[in-house]
């Protein structure tokens, strides 16, 4: 079968594309408006970019009735924090991906601990393994109704048993990362197993 994407509804396209690009990784991303009011609200066209400097991107698209909170905060202060989402923190991300109005803090609405960052005015999830704080490097608009925000991570957060100050990685099985599929599917990253790359002075 093939598929046309420029004969195809966009709701068509939507699904196809959220099918096929799987599983993906959930940049839940806590902000704060020009007055302080916080937002939480989890995004999974996400992506790390480079690590020199390290720098991680999210597509925030709009709603009918205009731009998401999360877009109009990371443009009007420039920062933000990226948590990452584990099996334990599934269902409050998700209760935090509703419609709410601008003055409601997703914080409050998901049981959730706030807590200042280091370097940038959004607060962190306590509860998430690990945060990244971040400045925005860029926001640009891509297509109809998406914009793509780049950011500077400029402090990490990492749960003590997650890392492996040994080897400098993440211990995924201690990680337990949350990975998006496509409708209300979801995945656990539970199953790992390794495959050595064939250049040995591979460093990743």
């Amino acid at each position: 079968m093939q598929l046309d994407p420029r004969t195809l509804d966009p709701t068509s396209v939507y699904k196809l594309l959220i099918s096929s690009v799987v599983p993906r990784p959930i940049a839940w991303v806590s902000s704060v408006d020009a007055d302080g009011v916080r937002n939480l609200a989890p995004f999974s066209y996400f992506m790390a970019i480079t690590d020199t400097p390290p720098t991680i991107a999210f597509s925030c698209s709009a709603r009918e009735t205009g731009k998401k909170d999360t877009l109009r905060n990371v443009e009007a202060v420039g920062e933000f924090v990226v948590n990452i989402v584990d099996d334990d923190c599934a269902e409050r991300m998700n209760l935090s991906s509703g419609d709410y109005p601008a003055d409601v803090d997703e914080f409050l609405v998901t049981r959730l601990t706030p807590v200042p960052s280091a370097v940038v005015t959004a607060p962190r999830v306590a509860e998430a393994p690990i945060n990244m704080e971040c400045r925005v490097v860029q926001i640009l608009p891509v297509g109809k109704k998406a914009h793509l925000v780049l950011g500077e991570i400029v402090q990490w957060h990492v749960r003590d048993d997650v890392y492996d100050p040994k080897t400098g990685r993440l211990d995924m099985h201690a990680l337990r990362p949350l990975g998006r599929l496509c409708g209300n599917l979801y995945s656990h990253i539970h199953q790992i197993f390794e495959m050595k790359r064939p250049n040995p002075d591979y460093r990743g």
